[in-house]
Protein backbone atom coordinates (compact mmCIF):
# COMPACT_ATOMS: atom_id res chain seq x y z
CA UNK A 1 0.00 0.00 0.00
CA UNK A 2 0.99 3.62 -0.20
CA UNK A 3 3.78 5.22 1.85
CA UNK A 4 3.05 8.81 0.80
CA UNK A 5 -0.34 10.04 2.08
CA UNK A 6 -3.07 10.11 -0.54
CA UNK A 7 -4.47 13.69 -0.70
CA UNK A 8 -7.98 14.39 0.61
CA UNK A 9 -10.40 14.41 -2.35
CA UNK A 10 -12.85 17.07 -1.17
CA UNK A 11 -12.67 20.83 -0.90
CA UNK A 12 -11.17 21.53 2.49
CA UNK A 13 -9.11 24.57 3.47
CA UNK A 14 -8.83 23.75 7.18
CA UNK A 15 -6.25 21.74 9.10
CA UNK A 16 -5.51 18.17 8.04
CA UNK A 17 -4.10 15.05 9.64
CA UNK A 18 -2.94 11.67 8.35
CA UNK A 19 -5.14 8.58 8.68
CA UNK A 20 -3.04 5.43 9.00
CA UNK A 21 -5.10 2.47 7.78
CA UNK A 22 -3.87 -1.09 8.28
CA UNK A 23 -5.81 -3.77 6.39
CA UNK A 24 -5.58 -7.48 7.20
CA UNK A 25 -6.90 -10.36 5.09
CA UNK A 26 -9.54 -12.77 6.23
CA UNK A 27 -9.23 -16.54 5.75
CA UNK A 28 -10.64 -16.10 2.24
CA UNK A 29 -9.93 -12.75 0.61
CA UNK A 30 -10.07 -10.96 -2.71
CA UNK A 31 -6.82 -9.74 -4.25
CA UNK A 32 -7.38 -6.09 -3.38
CA UNK A 33 -9.56 -3.72 -1.44
CA UNK A 34 -11.40 -0.48 -2.05
CA UNK A 35 -10.99 2.27 0.53
CA UNK A 36 -13.61 5.02 0.51
CA UNK A 37 -12.87 8.34 2.18
CA UNK A 38 -15.93 10.63 2.11
CA UNK A 39 -17.23 8.84 -1.04
CA UNK A 40 -13.92 8.99 -2.96
CA UNK A 41 -12.79 5.44 -3.82
CA UNK A 42 -9.20 4.17 -3.88
CA UNK A 43 -8.21 0.68 -5.03
CA UNK A 44 -5.41 -0.58 -2.81
CA UNK A 45 -3.52 -3.74 -1.95
CA UNK A 46 -3.49 -5.30 1.52
CA UNK A 47 -1.28 -3.77 4.22
CA UNK A 48 -0.77 -0.16 5.29
CA UNK A 49 -1.91 3.05 3.62
CA UNK A 50 -1.91 6.70 4.60
CA UNK A 51 -4.66 9.16 3.70
CA UNK A 52 -4.84 12.89 4.29
CA UNK A 53 -8.12 13.75 6.04
CA UNK A 54 -9.62 16.90 7.61
CA UNK A 55 -8.65 17.38 11.26
CA UNK A 56 -11.65 19.55 12.08
CA UNK A 57 -14.64 17.52 10.81
CA UNK A 58 -15.92 13.91 10.84
CA UNK A 59 -14.76 11.70 7.97
CA UNK A 60 -16.60 8.64 6.63
CA UNK A 61 -14.20 5.72 6.08
CA UNK A 62 -15.29 2.46 4.43
CA UNK A 63 -13.35 -0.58 3.27
CA UNK A 64 -14.59 -3.38 1.00
CA UNK A 65 -13.15 -6.17 -1.11
CA UNK A 66 -13.50 -6.75 -4.81
CA UNK A 67 -16.19 -4.64 -6.46
CA UNK A 68 -17.30 -3.10 -3.18
CA UNK A 69 -19.96 -5.62 -2.13
CA UNK A 70 -17.79 -8.05 -0.16
CA UNK A 71 -16.54 -7.72 3.41
CA UNK A 72 -17.87 -4.17 3.79
CA UNK A 73 -17.05 -2.27 6.98
CA UNK A 74 -17.52 1.44 7.64
CA UNK A 75 -17.07 3.99 10.40
CA UNK A 76 -17.13 7.73 10.96
CA UNK A 77 -13.84 9.04 12.30
CA UNK A 78 -14.41 12.15 14.42
CA UNK A 79 -11.75 14.81 15.07
CA UNK A 80 -11.46 13.63 18.69
CA UNK A 81 -10.56 10.05 17.72
CA UNK A 82 -7.00 8.92 16.94
CA UNK A 83 -6.34 8.85 13.19
CA UNK A 84 -5.39 5.19 13.02
CA UNK A 85 -7.76 2.39 11.96
CA UNK A 86 -7.52 -1.34 11.34
CA UNK A 87 -9.70 -3.28 8.89
CA UNK A 88 -10.04 -7.03 9.23
CA UNK A 89 -11.56 -9.03 6.40
CA UNK A 90 -14.12 -11.71 7.30
CA UNK A 91 -13.43 -15.45 7.35
CA UNK A 92 -16.11 -15.96 4.69
CA UNK A 93 -16.75 -13.54 1.82
CA UNK A 94 -20.50 -13.31 2.45
CA UNK A 95 -19.90 -11.77 5.91
CA UNK A 96 -19.14 -8.13 6.71
CA UNK A 97 -15.63 -7.05 7.62
CA UNK A 98 -14.77 -5.07 10.75
CA UNK A 99 -13.08 -1.70 11.18
CA UNK A 100 -11.96 0.04 14.35
CA UNK A 101 -9.05 1.01 16.55
CA UNK A 102 -5.93 -1.13 16.04
CA UNK A 103 -5.83 -4.18 18.29
CA UNK A 104 -9.58 -4.18 18.94
CA UNK A 105 -10.78 -5.64 15.63
CA UNK A 106 -11.57 -9.37 15.57
CA UNK A 107 -12.15 -11.47 12.48
CA UNK A 108 -15.80 -12.27 11.89
CA UNK A 109 -16.87 -15.82 11.05
CA UNK A 110 -13.93 -17.92 12.31
CA UNK A 111 -16.14 -20.32 14.28
CA UNK A 112 -18.51 -20.68 11.35
CA UNK A 113 -15.60 -21.45 9.03
CA UNK A 114 -14.21 -24.00 11.49
CA UNK A 115 -17.63 -25.65 11.79
CA UNK A 116 -17.97 -25.90 8.01
CA UNK A 117 -14.47 -27.35 7.55
CA UNK A 118 -15.10 -29.86 10.35
CA UNK A 119 -18.72 -30.88 9.74
CA UNK A 120 -18.60 -31.39 5.98
CA UNK A 121 -15.88 -34.10 6.07
CA UNK A 122 -17.48 -35.77 9.11
CA UNK A 123 -20.87 -35.84 7.39
CA UNK A 124 -19.34 -37.32 4.23
CA UNK A 125 -17.51 -39.95 6.29
CA UNK A 126 -20.74 -40.85 8.10
CA UNK A 127 -22.54 -41.36 4.77
CA UNK A 128 -19.72 -43.56 3.45
CA UNK A 129 -19.84 -45.71 6.59
CA UNK A 130 -23.64 -46.00 6.43
CA UNK A 131 -23.59 -46.98 2.75
CA UNK A 132 -20.82 -49.52 3.40
CA UNK A 133 -22.83 -51.10 6.23
CA UNK A 134 -25.97 -51.28 4.08
CA UNK A 135 -24.14 -52.77 1.09
CA UNK A 136 -22.32 -55.48 3.06
CA UNK A 137 -25.27 -56.79 5.07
Amino acid sequence: MSETPIPYPGDHDGPTRILQLHTRRGVVAKAGITVSIDDAHYHQGWGRAAFEIPADKPVHVAVSQGSGQIGVAATVLTPEQPSELEYRGPAALYLAGRIGAPGTVKQRGCLLQLAIFTLVPLTALTFVIMISILLFQ
